[in-house]
């Protein structure tokens, strides 16, 4: 599995563990919405857990392509966040 951010054609984003386990499907292993939070010093971001009260949310939770605008590759900052959350 490797660590990628999932933007949905609704504009959210979301930061997991992918699979690709059939052509039309992705499999999202402890998915986290990322947020920017204004502060007093300026933007920050953050993660939100992204539906984490099913059982899938640590097995992966499959997902139709057909949903997804496009795939992207996180800056290593925000991969290192979350592998320390995580423990990737």
């Amino acid at each position: 599995m490797t660590i990628k951010l999932v933007t949905f054609k609704t504009n959210h984003t979301i930061l997991a563990e992918v699979d690709c386990t059939k052509n039309d499907e992705l499999v999202l292993k402890e998915p986290v919405q990322v947020i920017m939070q204004p502060t007093k010093d300026g933007a920050s971001m953050g993660f939100v857990p992204y539906v984490q009260f099913c059982d899938e949310w640590k097995t992966g939770i499959t997902i139709k392509k057909d949903d997804i605008l496009f795939e992207s590759t996180p800056v290593i900052e925000l991969t290192n966040q979350y592998n320390d959350m995580f423990g990737c």
